[in-house]
């Protein structure tokens, strides 16, 4: 019952939020034809009606929001679903800016804000009802394991004698995939319980959930110094940016990180140690502005943290860089970056990742065999 009604909830959503967008659409092909209408060479007095009647339909849908307004202020009523879709629609629709909603309509512009995320991050947040459940996902891996010989078929219809209808092209695209690194029980955690503390690690349940970011230092001719920004997927150990700082500023890294994130997507928490850069605004901005990423704070050292991120510095520094006489310019230490990255994500295998490369656990192309 509780999943019917999840559903219903989901469809309505969507529904507003299809709403939203087609009349935003409708909004622009409105000033459109009215800019064009404004360019043609009619009657001067034609033009002025058109306008006129345009600007008192949109003063018509004005009034009958503000009455409404003034009747929810007098009973002191939240608004239904239905008015809200209308406000909505009306804003899109003449193109209002939503900084001067409590002007035009005499609403506040958090309430419209709440309206909007409502719409966006509840849809995001539920599981899409065909996604194969992470707890059968964890059964269909254990028969697999236990029966080396048995195909998809055969782990099918084991699971058909057990109650459980699956096809057997499901039962092969859950076996192509990567195998659950911990329990379901564990992987579905809350949550609440997920940000309870900054100070806590984050578990990575899957690519892009945890980033961690450092800048580290090495020498290029010997002598000078040079920062390099290193980005790591905790889920996978892929290295998603190795990249030669023109200097230890907050624009740079910025820059390296929008680079990944373009590249890769964004991350839903990223963890950094308390540096300058790290805790400035320039770079709390560029989080926000990537569909607003988590920060957390982690100290040197600590597990499930930044040591991700040392590591790879390490690896860097020591199974690459040493190899070089010297580091001849900064172009010579991109292209050695460069060469690091393609290195450790397509060929090195991790021991994190049971002898597996990141690139493999990344895009999910591990084969059934590599994980037996």
């Amino acid at each position: 019952m509780s999943q019917n009604i999840e559903i219903i909830n989901i469809a309505v959503r969507l529904i507003i939020k299809a709403a939203v967008l087609a009349a935003g659409f409708s909004g622009r092909a409105r000033k459109r034809s009215l800019e064009r209408l404004a360019g043609m060479d009619i009657d001067e007095k034609d033009k002025e009606i058109l306008f006129l009647r345009d600007m008192i339909s949109q003063l018509q849908i004005q009034v009958s929001i503000l009455q409404k307004a003034v009747l929810k202020r007098n009973n002191s009523k939240r608004y239904t679903i239905r008015e809200k879709l209308f406000i909505l629609c009306y804003m899109e629709t003449f193109q209002i800016p939503r900084r001067r909603v409590k002007e035009h309509l005499g609403i506040a512009r958090s309430t419209l804000y709440r309206w909007l995320k409502n719409i966006e991050e509840r849809v995001q947040a539920v599981i899409p009802a065909n996604k194969t459940p992470a707890e059968l996902a964890a059964l269909v891996w254990r028969i697999a394991k236990s029966n080396a010989g048995w195909g998809r078929f055969r782990v099918a219809n084991q699971l058909k004698l057990l109650g459980i209808f699956l096809s057997a092209s499901t039962v092969r695209n859950i076996l192509n995939r990567p195998q659950p690194r911990k329990t379901p029980r564990k992987a579905l955690k809350s949550k609440k319980t997920e940000d309870e503390t900054e100070s806590r690690s984050i578990p990575a349940w899957y690519p892009n959930h945890v980033w961690s970011i450092d800048t580290t230092i090495v020498y290029k001719w010997g002598l000078l110094e040079v920062h390099v920004c290193v980005i790591i997927d905790h889920f996978s150990r892929k290295i998603m940016a190795a990249v030669p700082l023109e200097g230890p500023n907050a624009g740079w890294v910025i820059n390296a990180m929008d680079e990944a994130i373009e590249r890769y997507g964004s991350p839903k928490h990223i963890i950094s140690d308390q540096g300058s850069v790290f805790i400035s605004e320039a770079f709390a901005e560029c989080l926000k502005n990537n569909n607003r990423i988590k920060h957390r704070l982690g100290a040197i050292g600590k597990k499930g943290s930044i040591a991700v991120t040392e590591r790879a510095n390490l690896t860097l520094k020591s199974e690459w860089l040493n190899h070089v006489p010297i580091i001849r310019g900064i172009d010579h230490l991109h292209e050695l970056c460069s060469e690091f990255v393609f290195w450790y994500n397509a060929w090195r295998p991790h021991m994190a990742l049971d002898g597996n490369r990141p690139d493999d656990v990344f895009f999910g192309n591990l084969s059934i065999g590599a994980l037996n």
